[in-house]
């Protein structure tokens, strides 16, 4: 992990450098092998299917048209038809299949790829609106954009072009057969500029099919585009307010049912106008397209059965050359659809490689924290300040203090004052612009991220407990010491009720996945929370309003267990309830992104300031 700005653009530039086509030829080679080979064996029988027909059906009528025909040839001709294209079909659907299978493992792994690629980013890029849009984005592709796609662009072109050599030959063919029959229209028939007439007629046909398909998919992708901003939208709205079976008690007590329909009304009607308005321009376009290919399919059906009449060929030969003709304008058309797609696909191919390609912010040092620094250690804030995206105002503005080993520490102050950002910017969730943030005297940046990560055990004031076994939340791993696991959740106050559960540590919880899955009150959670914590045993411990769903007098345990169980450890706590200020050796005072006031509980009350205020406005809560 390297700073860099501008990473978006640089990326992308990256990624048209190497080619995203290839490389997601190459991914494609190397995850799912045997697609490729499928696909080309695919397209060949695709390609060959509808000549069978013709060049036998060709032959049966020529046999039918001729005196001295034979029964046993018929017979012959016809099962071989019949077999053919039984044979064919039937390596087409197995083929078909198999193709599926293969797209659909790739789409798993390029799912897989995409969760991996999140989990590997820094807390500062994640949170960029840009970057989760386009995450969000991906997942919904399905077979139709990116790498899924390309094997089946490869399949169409590979078809199209057997198809179009196919084609010519029986077109030389075609030309070649000379009129016999004396006259006029003969002569016509078998003069240079009919060949030459036919083909200009041809590629204007073909052109204008081209052209049209090509608006058609120009005015689809804007549609597309236009579409992701209110489909996410409504997709949100959706799971948080209606799948979300945990915020239906607000949905059913507020009577939040008719804004939640009325929002997602909306956005669908918004998303059906933007859909309407594209199938309405291509239906227009493809009807004048088809108008033009039947003109042109009516004078080949006219051209072939002239030539036929002045005894150029057999009657069998009017079904090869008006087939052969009407296939080679179709596949003519599906080639340059196809070169067209892999065009309008390279987009989405770019997008994906831009995000597997993006950098973090947070920059990644290589000094290791050794065990010596997590024993003894000294942080300190010099003049750190910060702004979030997007925003004006600094959160934090030149804070400068230290937090020592065995120091616990209060933070107070009102809502916005910055607390959670001193907290995010200790983390390296962020890095701060301006000022440094030392570890024994050495910039925090200089660390390895990885190591510094594990310097800190937090319990967030939004901590996440997943639907998951009670022991993995607690762990955060799938194999982890059961003793540990089960002294971390005593120690916070959660060993009563895992002796109630019915699988103890193995109890799944909430029903997201499961019927059976136990739900936790917002203490229970923010119990297992403050265990999972304790479990990492990290040299730092920060809670971040860990136990505002509890009630005052748990609170006051669950400190007393903390300043218990993390003795001789730094630790940091922020609460609105200064009732955790007894607890602490030092307590510090922020207000509007700055630190304003700092020292014990006693000193801060006698020098009046911001803490004297609020320690008063809440001493009838716990003065006891």
């Amino acid at each position: 992990m390297t700073n860099m700005n501008n990473t978006s653009a640089a990326n992308g530039r990256g990624t048209s450098r190497q080619g995203s086509i290839g490389r997601a030829v190459r991914l494609i080679i190397k995850e799912v092998p045997l697609l490729f080979p499928v696909t080309v064996f695919l397209a060949v029988f695709e390609a060959a299917s509808p000549y069978i027909g013709l060049f036998l059906s060709s032959a049966i009528v020529t046999e039918l048209s001729e005196k001295s025909r034979e029964k046993e040839h018929l017979f012959f001709l016809a099962i071989l038809l019949v077999t053919l294209n039984l044979l064919v079909n039937l390596l087409r659907m197995l083929l078909g299949q198999l193709q599926d299978v293969l797209k659909y493992k790739k789409m798993k792994l390029l799912e897989k790829s995409i969760a991996e690629k999140s989990w590997e980013m820094d807390y500062e890029t994640t949170c960029d609106p840009k970057v989760h849009e386009k995450r969000n984005m991906m997942p919904h592709w399905g077979y139709d954009h990116g790498i899924v796609t390309l094997a089946q662009q490869v399949s169409d072109f590979l078809c199209a072009f057997f198809v179009i050599v196919i084609s010519i030959v029986l077109v030389i063919e075609f030309f070649g057969a000379r009129a016999t029959d004396g006259g006029a229209v003969a002569g016509l028939l078998n003069h240079w500029m009919f060949p030459v007439v036919f083909i200009l007629l041809f590629s204007l046909s073909t052109a204008y099919g081209i052209w049209s398909a090509a608006q058609v998919q120009k005015v689809t992708y804007q549609a597309n585009k236009d579409k992701e901003e209110p489909n996410n939208l409504a997709e949100s709205i959706f799971e948080s307010c209606c799948v979300e079976y945990q915020r239906g008690k607000d949905v059913r007590m507020f009577k939040a049912q008719g804004i939640l329909q009325k929002k997602l009304a909306d956005l669908f009607e918004h998303i059906v106008g933007i859909q309407e308005k594209a199938s309405y321009f291509a239906r227009k376009r493809m009807v004048q397209a088809s108008l033009c290919s039947n003109i042109f399919n009516l004078f080949v059906y006219l051209c072939v059965g002239l030539k036929a009449i002045y005894g150029a060929f057999g009657a069998g030969s009017l079904i090869k050359y008006t087939g052969m003709v009407i296939q080679m304008g179709s596949g003519v058309e599906r080639l340059c659809n196809t070169i067209r797609e892999f065009s309008q696909n390279k987009k989405y191919l770019d997008d994906y490689f831009e995000y597997l390609d993006m950098k973090n912010q947070t920059a990644e040092g290589m000094l290791p924290v050794t065990d010596k620094i997590r024993q003894d250690y000294e942080l300190e804030f010099r003049n750190v300040t910060f702004t979030y995206p997007g925003v004006e105002v600094p959160s934090l503005s030149k804070v400068c203090c230290k937090l020592k080993k065995g120091e616990k520490i209060a933070i107070v102050g009102r809502n916005g004052s910055g607390k959670t950002t001193f907290i995010k910017l200790l983390c390296r969730l962020y890095d701060p612009q301006e000022g440094e943030i030392l570890l024994n005297g050495t910039d925090i940046r200089k660390y390895r991220y990885e190591d510094y990560l594990e310097f800190f055990s937090t319990v967030f004031q939004d901590y996440c407990i997943f639907a998951f076994q009670l022991g993995e939340n607690v762990a955060a791993e799938s194999v982890y010491e059961e003793d540990m696991v089960i002294r971390a959740l005593e120690n916070a106050g959660f060993g009563e009720r895992l002796k109630t559960l019915p699988q103890g540590l193995h109890t799944q919880l909430y029903k997201y996945f499961y019927e059976e899955g136990v739900e936790l009150s917002g203490g229970e959670g923010q119990k297992t929370a403050i265990a999972r914590c304790l479990y990492k045993d990290a040299p730092y411990a920060i809670l971040d309003e860990p136990t505002a769903a509890l009630d005052p007098v748990a609170e006051a345990d669950i400190y007393q267990r903390m300043n218990q169980f993390i003795e001789g450890k730094g630790a940091i706590y922020i609460s609105h309830r200064l009732s955790s200020c007894h607890f602490c050796h030092r307590i510090m005072v922020m207000d509007g992104g700055k630190l304003v006031e700092e020292g014990t509980h006693e000193e801060l009350l006698g020098a009046g300031g911001l803490y004297h205020k609020l320690w008063h406005a809440q001493a009838k809560y716990y003065q006891s």
